[in-house]
């Protein structure tokens, strides 16, 4: 690895100094009061202008060129206001100020200048052009919520808008085919998911279209219709990016690492749906500011209000939801959000379909089924999130914000022994805090500064109580991380920008095992402190095709003494209006890892428990990724496709859900994969089809094991997702599903399953891996409508996951029964057809 170091390096510095020389000089045009200018025209055409001055006192244009004519200055200056020039005589001029007038005003989002020609039309007619300045003046009673803009030459016809300028023209920003900036796709599968020029993905809840299955915009279980993740038991609890664990996955909370990510055991999402976020998924070449993650990072950040409505209420069959954004004063403002289950309330169609998946395989089931004369008693399944966000602006260059966010689910139920009537109580508990305080100040317009304090401090407890012996079992894994940053951003040229930054991160480990009779008491701490310096380097072209950025990170660990340079590089090449390429590579080290000891840890619901990399057990995991791809947009068709190449070195046997001849062994590996990517999409007017496929080889390499090489447990050899959406006015509708081919199995002899039975019985396993489940294949449907009143929104929807109930394994396994005299075959199904429904109230 320390080749591969060296390899980064040298090509890092030597980019740097072939970039290094380009410089672009920006040129800008003064503006002058009106009422200056026109007394200059008085002096040089001998006319005289008549008009309110309060009307004209404020405003400022741009100065025309010299020389000319008077009804050249006068179309000049109408083109930047609404002003109306009346001739009175040949000498006299009236000027009025046309307020009821509304200005728009079109800019190039990345050069900043106005777009003329911009097509406006209403109802297919044609109603205005903008002018050079890209301004045009429209009648305020036009209802602009259904205006449609169009330009040959810019892809993105709908805009972003922004609030009013200083010439009190909203502002439209549209992005240029050929000079699409950071964002590349604006509608990548659905509207609020863009696709950046870095291959990374943006996603914006507060704009989310409609996604098959979801009612809400869900943003990680959005993840499974994206190329290259799969989750294959149909949680969140377990996302699979191109072949690795869900804890190689960076998940941050405004910068606060999560590490509890699902509620209902990985069901639906921790993250609020109805809470303005801005949120980045990249899978390679990732900013070097991030940590940990080898297989991706999900940088969830609070974003601005843009909304009309600042307060939502939603009900669905699991939970109530609510948020409210509280303007505080001019310079601060409060948006705070909480959502509470109602599974305590009433057993909903998707809360038995939903108990039914994950309850399978626990003590829970075991209980259900009444074995060893045990019964339970009804599960009391709770979960809950609220978050507080807090934004104060001291001016317009300085800043101070505060995000909260607390996480919970809690299980209760009761083991009761039918003979005796003896009962005992079962409890499950666990919670993620997380708080982020930052500051940022702009010294000038090309220097920035920023300081975070970041804590995340999450809990797991169990406590498992026996009828048959009086055992108790109580079981606690804990995480406490700190992190403190600074970063440093300055735009050196407008070529050039370099961001510099250091990074503190204390995490402590805690992991309990309490047991009453016979008394064993098993406690771990480890602490780990990291010391981070990072440099990064943004390149962008004169002409924008070329961006670059290059980083570089180095990790000093102090438990170990030990040093890491982890290299970053992300580069893209607009050829063309058409075609973009990407080159895409990256160094990782990641020192937190979740294993599994038993599979009936923490009740068999919950069974990963977050360790911390020693010199032992577990070393830091390292991976090296590199890649490349082609984007292709034309006339509403998209290709997206990549070809990667990832190695993952130092993972543990425990972290990988081993339930084989490995399940209780400790040794550590690599694994490598070599994919790729394709996704198709093509819109038609109201539709949206699209289409994506990935092919995969990933092969685990355990140098103490025979056989040494053998598939990894999450080797996915093709997996697919395909899916159509309307969306027509205030209706959406969304048909599609995913097909995968069955995830690798390992299977016993079964002409001798058990060795040596009467001595120490063991299962008789083949190599492993070397079967597969049947293919998986679900369809899943969402309908939405949304009913617009005077000052206020009704949404209403239904989604259904697995529409035609189609009949999946997710996981087969073989193990001895408690007698060890025989065994079972254990087979986890998918989840059953489970019907959703929602409505919500904006106001």
């Amino acid at each position: 690895m320390m080749n591969k170091d060296k390899i980064w390096l040298k090509s890092f510095f030597a980019a740097i100094l072939i970039l290094l020389g380009c410089n672009l000089q920006a040129q800008s045009q003064e503006k002058i009061e009106l009422v200056a200018l026109l007394d200059s025209i008085e002096r040089a055409q001998e006319v005289k202008f008549n008009y309110l001055y309060e009307d004209l006192e404020n405003l400022k244009v741009k100065s025309p060129q010299e020389g000319s004519s008077l009804l050249s200055f006068l179309e000049y200056i109408q083109q930047q206001f609404p002003l109306e020039f009346v001739f009175v005589s040949d000498e006299s001029i009236s000027v009025s100020f046309d307020s009821s007038k509304k200005c728009l005003k079109f800019i190039d989002a990345v050069t900043r200048s106005g777009i003329a020609n911009v097509i406006l039309e209403l109802n297919s007619s044609r109603i205005a052009i903008s002018n050079s300045f890209g301004k045009v003046f429209l009648d305020s009673s036009l209802n602009l919520e259904k205006m449609e803009f169009s330009h040959p030459n810019y892809f993105n016809t709908q805009g972003n808008s922004a609030a009013l300028d200083d010439e009190s023209c909203t502002e439209i920003y549209l992005y240029p085919e050929i000079e699409l900036d950071e964002v590349l796709i604006k509608e990548y599968l659905t509207k609020g998911i863009s696709l950046n020029s870095d291959n990374s993905l943006r996603i914006v809840p507060q704009e989310f279209g409609v996604l098959p299955g979801l009612i809400n915009a869900d943003v990680l279980h959005s993840l499974q219709y994206v190329p290259g993740v799969v989750n294959t038991d149909e949680t969140i609890a377990q996302i699979n990016v191109r072949g690795g664990t869900h804890d190689q996955n960076l998940v941050l909370w405004n910068g606060s690492r999560m590490y509890q990510t699902g509620h209902f055991f990985g069901m639906i999402s921790a993250i609020n749906p109805l809470i303005n976020h801005d949120i980045n998924v990249i899978k390679n070449g990732s900013s070097a500011f991030y940590n940990e993650g080898v297989s991706s990072v999900i940088d969830i950040a609070s974003r601005a209000h843009t909304q009309d409505f600042k307060r939502t209420v939603q009900l669905d069959f699991l939970s109530a939801n609510a948020t409210a954004l509280l303007e505080l004063n001019d310079n601060s403002n409060l948006q705070i959000a909480a959502r509470r289950s109602l599974t305590d309330l009433w057993d909903s169609p998707t809360y038995n379909g939903f108990t039914d998946k994950v309850f399978q395989n626990t003590k829970i089931q075991d209980l259900l089924q009444g074995t060893d004369n045990r019964i339970t008693t009804q599960q009391e399944l709770q979960f809950y999130d609220v978050s507080l966000q807090y934004d104060y602006e001291f001016d317009s260059k300085n800043a101070l914000n505060l995000d909260v966010l607390a996480i919970q689910n809690k299980l209760t139920f009761d083991e009761v022994l039918e003979t005796t009537s003896e009962q005992k109580r079962n409890d499950f508990e666990q919670s993620n805090f997380l708080a982020n305080l930052s500051y940022k100040t702009e010294w000038n317009e090309n220097h920035s500064s920023s300081v975070a304090f970041n804590a995340s401090f999450y809990e797991l407890e169990a406590l498992n109580q026996s009828v048959l012996n009086n055992q108790t079992l109580l079981q606690n894994n804990g995480v406490v991380d700190i992190k403190l940053s600074f970063k440093d951003s300055h735009k050196i040229s407008d070529l050039f920008s370099l961001r510099t930054g250091y990074q503190f991160n204390e995490v402590g480990v805690r992991n309990n095992n309490i047991v009453n009779s016979p008394e064993v008491i098993l406690r771990d701490k480890q602490v780990l402190i990291t010391h981070s310096g990072i440099s990064e380097l943004s390149y962008t072209s004169e002409n924008k095709k070329v961006e670059t950025r290059m980083g570089v990170r180095g990790n000093y660990y102090t438990d170990f003494g030990d040093f890491r340079l982890e290299p970053r590089l992300s580069f893209s090449y607009q050829a063309n209006r058409n075609w973009r390429w990407n080159l895409l590579g990256e160094i990782k080290n990641q020192t937190l890892t979740q294993v599994i000891d038993q599979q009936q840890d923490f009740l068999g619901v919950e069974k990963r428990r977050w360790v911390l990399a020693n010199e032992d057990n577990f070393p830091i995991i390292n991976n090296f990724q590199l890649e490349a791809g082609v984007n292709f947009n034309k006339n509403e068709w998209m290709f997206q496709g990549s070809v990667y190449h990832k190695t993952v070195e130092g993972i543990s046997s425990g972290s990988q859900g081993f339930q084989n001849q490995l399940e209780f062994l400790q040794i550590n590996g690599d694994y490598k994969v070599l994919g790729t990517e394709v996704l198709i999409q093509k819109k038609i007017k109201d539709f949206n089809f699209w289409i994506n496929f990935s092919l995969m080889e990933n092969t685990y390499d355990f140098n103490n094991f025979e056989p040494q090489q053998f598939a990894n447990n999450f080797e996915i050899t093709q997996s697919s997702a395909f899916g159509a959406s309307y969306t027509a006015n205030q209706l959406k509708l969304s048909l599609g599903g995913r097909y995968f081919a069955g995830r690798p199995m390992t299977e016993i002899d079964t002409e001798n399953p058990i060795l040596t039975p009467d001595t120490n019985p063991r299962l008789n396993f083949l190599n492993p891996n070397e079967s597969n489940l049947k293919d998986y294949f679900q369809v899943n449907f969402t309908a939405s409508y949304q009913f617009k009143l005077s000052n206020s929104f009704i949404s209403t929807g239904i989604s259904v996951l697995n529409l035609f109930n189609s009949n999946n394994l997710t996981q087969q396994f073989f193990r001895l029964d408690d007698s060890n005299a025989s065994v079972e075959n254990v087979r986890i199904q998918s989840l059953e057809l489970t019907p959703n429904a929602f409505i919500s109230f904006q106001f």
